[in-house]
C-alpha cells in the first residue's frame, strides 16, 4: 500500500483518507460488536484481501483494536466518532 494511501495516527488526518470500505467495517461493527476479518468481508460485501489490510490501518489510526491475541476486531469510542462525521470526508 502507498504511503499516500495509508491512514495516519491523527485523527484529523484519518478523516481525509478513509475510504466507504473502512465506513462499511466501522458501520458492521458498530452494529454487531467484535466480528473476525473473514466475517467482516463476507457480511460487508468486501474482499477479505482488502478488510486485512483497511483494518491493520484502522487499528494503527486507533479506529478499531484487537479485542484478543487472536484476529477478532472491535471498533473504539475514536472509531464511533468517526462515523458520526459528515459523509463529505470519505475518499470514495
Amino acid at each position: 500500500m502507498p504511503a499516500s494511501d495509508a491512514v495516519s495516527a491523527s485523527t484529523d488526518a484519518d478523516l481525509g483518507t478513509l475510504t466507504r470500505s473502512d465506513e462499511r467495517m466501522l458501520s458492521y461493527l458498530a452494529d454487531v460488536g467484535t466480528d473476525y476479518p473473514a466475517f467482516i468481508a463476507g457480511n460487508t460485501g468486501l474482499y477479505a484481501d482488502h478488510v486485512d489490510e483497511r483494518l491493520e490501518q484502522l487499528a494503527s489510526a486507533g479506529l478499531v483494536e484487537r479485542v484478543t491475541g487472536e484476529s477478532v476486531y472491535r471498533i473504539t469510542d475514536a472509531g464511533r466518532d468517526v462515523l458520526r462525521t459528515d459523509c463529505a470526508v470519505w475518499s470514495d
